[in-house]
């Protein structure tokens, strides 16, 4: 195994550290300072829908390791670490969204009942290279009189990159607190090394440091993260391999012998090798026989 330390940005650590429900008050510690919520807006019960569980992606390495959560009022979270993006993320993270708003109807016949869905996208990597803000709400309005849609979907995109605060002492706020502490956990790899004051003050800092220490300890899921890596970089490298021969040999013309390439080195399923192709899902399995 490699002596990498990895923070609280990596997708596996991320989840197993906010999606325990043993520890529900970092989960909810974090939609607070997130959501900049404040007084009685503050959220201060969750219950956690999917719990981290590591055989979840022990035959799926491509698996999305969101926390789907819901708090005392009924309204639902989807929280997510993203580790790179995709050219259709803005897409996916709106599919996820809806998906978890309208999950609720199995529940329900009316839909006066559904609850209001967040999705929060916490993103290691710039998405919005034309736009300075550090954190982007959207949702939906009226496009002249801007008059909201309200209790529908929100899409938080939080972008860490962003964030340039390097001094402890000058962080005024919870989401700034939380920014940092993900941004510069690999500061705190030991439990010798001093937390600044201004994180302990932050309800729920400390014990998450504290759990990505223990993490990082740990054999067996420092296996699975360094496996789900692996497999990521070898996607990405099939994907630019598909690309150059596709400029090669004509893409439209070349990707049916990619596919089958593919097919052959047996580590990637249908919808893996439709999104590097561009071939449907179903002519990849014809393809298989």
């Amino acid at each position: 195994m490699s002596d990498t330390f990895y923070k609280l940005t990596n997708d596996i650590l991320f989840k197993r550290t906010f999606g325990n429900p043993k520890r529900s008050n970092l989960l909810i510690c974090l939609i607070n300072a997130l959501l900049k919520l404040e007084g009685q807006d503050k959220i201060t019960e969750v219950e956690i829908l999917n719990p981290f569980n590591d055989k979840d992606f022990i035959g799926d390495k491509l698996s999305i390791l969101d926390v789907k959560a819901q708090d005392e009022r009924g309204v639902l979270y989807n929280i997510e670490m993203q580790v790179q993006s995709t050219k259709d993320w803005k897409k996916r993270t709106f599919y996820y969204a809806s998906k978890l708003y309208s999950s609720q109807l199995k529940n329900s016949a009316s839909y006066e009942q559904l609850n209001k869905t967040i999705s929060i996208s916490i993103l290691d990597n710039i998405c919005f290279p034309d736009n300075k803000e550090l954190h982007n709400l959207y949702k939906f309005h009226n496009s002249k009189t801007l008059e909201p849609l309200e209790n529908l979907i929100e899409m938080h995109f939080i972008e860490i990159p962003k964030f340039n605060e390097a001094s402890p002492g000058a962080l005024s706020s919870p989401f700034e607190k939380w920014l940092y502490t993900f941004k510069f956990g690999d500061l705190y790899q030991k439990e010798s090394d001093m937390i600044p004051k201004e994180l302990l003050t932050e309800n729920g800092i400390e014990e998450a440091i504290q759990s990505m220490q223990y993490a990082n300890s740990d054999r067996h899921l420092r296996e699975l993260i360094e496996s789900r890596q692996k497999f990521i970089h070898d996607q990405i490298s099939a994907k630019e391999w598909a690309e150059k021969e596709g400029r090669k040999e004509g893409k439209k013309e070349a990707m049916k012998d990619i596919a089958i390439k593919l097919i052959d080195k047996g580590i990637m399923t249908n919808q893996d090798i439709s999104d590097i192709t561009g071939l449907e899902p179903s002519q990849i399995q014809d393809l298989r026989g």
